[in-house]
């Protein structure tokens, strides 16, 4: 049943994140959307006049996670406790709203269409959680982002077997928060057996 105190915008979006995560791929029936958000096609055509334009509404949806994630990271103690806090966070704020931010970016469907807000935040969690990494790693700034797409992949891949119910969220937490300090690991031991000079 639709929430009717929300504007039709809201429950459209709310409604294409359901139907994206149901189905995991793009384009999304605007049939099912249009049942779940208690509203008409041509109602969501008026807000959304495009797929495109859709997706990109359900993409502003999970921006607060990126700023949250960002603003974690500003205000860690340490370099590593920025990564590991904010891959965490960012894995848990995918159990609770599901793992669209793993999976809608990088969607064929919106490839070259990724509105500019969004992409923005993106970048700015990014050069963010880079700065850390460039610290604990003691690598160039364009090797730190390489890192932290690469870092990324660990968060995004538990998320999706939590929520996909192919192993506990208990266990997939804990088995990232392991992972990602193994990995942490590993990206600096290289460092101290073949130090620089």
């Amino acid at each position: 049943m639709p929430d009717h105190s929300q504007s039709s915008s809201q429950r459209i979006v709310e409604a294409a994140n359901a139907v994206f995560l149901k189905g995991g791929v793009m384009p999304i029936s605007l049939a099912d959307v249009a049942e779940i958000a208690g509203v008409s096609r041509s109602l969501i055509y008026s807000h959304f006049p495009t797929q495109h334009d859709l997706m990109n509404g359900v993409l502003q949806l999970h921006v607060p996670v990126i700023e949250r994630v960002s603003e974690l990271a500003r205000r860690s103690q340490s370099a590593q406790d920025a990564l590991l806090q904010s891959a965490l966070a960012y894995f848990d704020a995918m159990l609770e709203d599901g793992p669209t931010l793993a999976l809608a970016p990088n969607d064929s469907f919106l490839s070259g269409r990724v509105s500019e807000a969004f992409q923005t935040a993106s970048m700015n969690c990014l050069h963010t959680l880079a700065r850390s990494a460039k610290s604990i790693f003691n690598v160039s700034a364009r090797e730190a982002v390489s890192s932290i797409v690469m870092l990324k992949s660990l968060p995004d891949e538990a998320a999706l077997l939590a929520w996909n119910g192919q192993i506990e969220a208990e266990i997939c937490r804990e088995t990232l928060e392991d992972s990602f300090k193994r990995a942490i690991e590993s990206m600096t031991y290289h460092d101290a057996v073949y130090p620089v000079g």
